[in-house]
């Protein structure tokens, strides 16, 4: 596995396992499945109903908690009281001890409240890292100018298709760092069967979804590829053993159409 060492000193996996839309009854054993071919972050949401079955995979795992990294978002929320309440929830939630990153799931009417309350959930120990998610311009610049704390990590739309260039060097200026979500475009554009992906995977010979898990940490972005099929959460992991070339990156980066999928 690679890190990435946050702007806080924390280091991070560059690749995780994501539990979006995986029902809270087949969790547990996702995760499991996960942790047992080498995954080391593993990322929920409280939006997301499965808290509670990702704290008890972490815990039932005999792996030392200290090397697992836990990310869960919060919702906005209208106030520091209730966002302060719902990091509480999540951490009884997830019952781990602390939570190693924690997001606000996407922007909100209070903004800057929700990320205080962070703040001071980072301070007492209950988190260790904190950041946002799919916040962008005017919405991030918020957050640097009101608050103290720079985001570790800001997660984003981001895949072949909508690939952030752009919005990864604003993010790189400040010190935090771009985290994909939907790496795979939840499968849009025919992105499995690209010729051109295919064509390189062939090159490597690897999976076009290796390819593009590759294509993004060697930019230095994070990736939380989703899957509750063994041989796609296996296959996903084993991506440290190649790499892509030059010609490669650049043929991928011309790809990029720098539109949302998903109105982000």
């Amino acid at each position: 596995m690679e890190y990435v060492t946050l702007n806080d000193g924390h280091k991070m996996p560059i690749l995780g396992f994501g539990v979006c839309l995986i029902p809270a009854s087949q969790t547990v054993d996702a995760v499991r499945t996960a942790l047992n071919h080498g995954y080391r972050l593993i990322d929920t949401a409280e939006y997301y109903n499965n808290e509670k079955a990702v704290g008890q995979a972490v815990r039932e795992s005999g792996i030392p908690r200290n090397e697992i990294f836990v990310t869960t978002k919060m919702p906005p929320q209208a106030s520091y009281q209730a966002a302060a309440k719902r990091i509480d929830e999540s951490l009884a939630a997830l019952d781990i001890d602390y939570i190693d990153l924690m997001l606000i799931h996407w922007p909100g009417s209070n903004n800057v409240e929700t990320y205080r309350a962070l703040e001071d959930a980072q301070k007492a120990g209950k988190v260790r890292s904190i950041g946002l998610s799919s916040f962008y311009g005017a919405d991030y610049q918020q957050i640097l100018d009101e608050c103290d704390v720079v985001p570790a990590v800001d997660q984003n739309e981001t895949h072949i298709l909508n690939q952030q260039q752009a919005f990864q060097k604003v993010l790189n200026s400040h010190g935090t760092v771009l985290e994909a979500w939907s790496p795979f475009a939840e499968g849009k554009g025919n992105i499995f069967k690209n010729a051109t992906l295919a064509k390189i995977a062939q090159k490597h010979n690897k999976s076009v979804a290796q390819v593009i898990l590759r294509f993004l940490i060697q930019r230095g972005i994070i990736a939380i590829p989703k899957s509750v099929h063994e041989n796609r959460i296996a296959e996903n992991i084993d991506i440290f053993d190649f790499e892509l070339d030059a010609e490669d990156m650049a043929t991928i980066g011309s790809m990029d159409e720098e539109r949302s999928l998903f109105r982000w």
